[in-house]
């Protein structure tokens, strides 16, 4: 970087080095002569001015060069996934949304993690905007260092043995602040669950290993953070936009007819 931010200065101040008036006498001029007019020139207010001018339009042309390659390349990667998409399997994943729906959305989220909270108003807007074509599989990916994520994921599935999955998913992302055992247990007697019986299915052995089957099925399709999306095996890696949930259906919509 240094050198490269060398090269710009030298490049500009010969530029405008030729600017300055030269012996007259002969062609050529020393390197000690240029050195002084180069310091001269590159000190003075003038030179500051030019010289930093020139290095911010190098570097924004550098920044556009690489906003432009890496667009190319997401470009080239959804054209690949769309050519081959990912199969998963939903297994006992809770599922929002018609059984015939067209598109399945397979949702790796953290009930502790912001961003996942951004992601289930996101999908809120999907549903909402393709009620008959869109449904929703949900997988846990607690994160080790979101310390209640664990507990909230076993609360979420708990609830769900009792029909109440989605339920206690909407209230988990609302109050992610107050995640905790006395969470959980307000929650579940606001839905009105059998509390003893969540409380002993949080502690049941097919939920824990559930939920670590869901683990591994996100490292395995490279999912390494929360939230992480697949619409019909097309990942989406992150809280992205309304927009780009609706590229994707779109086209997929287009293409299945």
């Amino acid at each position: 970087m240094v050198k490269v931010l060398r090269f710009v200065v030298v490049a500009f101040a010969v530029i405008a080095v030729g600017n300055l008036s030269l012996p007259t006498a002969r062609a050529e001029i020393s390197q000690e002569e240029f050195e002084k007019m180069f310091n001269k020139y590159v000190n003075s207010e003038k030179g500051r001015e030019v010289v930093g001018k020139a290095t911010q339009a190098y570097f924004r042309s550098l920044q556009e060069k690489a906003r432009k390659e890496q667009e190319e390349k997401r470009k080239a990667e959804l054209e690949a996934q769309f050519k081959n998409p990912v199969k998963i399997d939903i297994g006992k994943a809770p599922v929002k949304g018609p059984a015939d729906a067209k598109i399945t959305i397979i949702e790796f989220s953290d009930f502790q993690c912001p961003f996942c909270k951004r992601g289930t108003g996101t999908l809120k807007k999907v549903m909402e905007s393709y009620p008959k074509d869109v449904k929703i599989a949900f997988k846990n990916l607690p994160l080790p260092f979101h310390k209640n994520a664990l507990g909230a994921a076993k609360a979420a599935l708990a609830a769900g043995k009792q029909g109440k999955f989605w339920e206690m998913h909407d209230e988990l992302f609302a109050n992610q602040q107050s995640l905790g055992m006395d969470f959980y247990v307000k929650t579940a007697k606001k839905l009105g669950l059998d509390v003893e019986k969540f409380k002993k299915d949080m502690e049941d052995p097919e939920i824990a290993k559930q939920i670590e089957e869901d683990k591994q099925l996100a490292n395995k399709l490279g999912i390494r953070g929360t939230p992480g999306f697949f619409v019909n095996g097309v990942a989406i890696k992150g809280a992205y936009p309304f927009k780009h949930f609706k590229m994707i259906i779109d086209r997929w919509l287009k293409k299945l007819g």
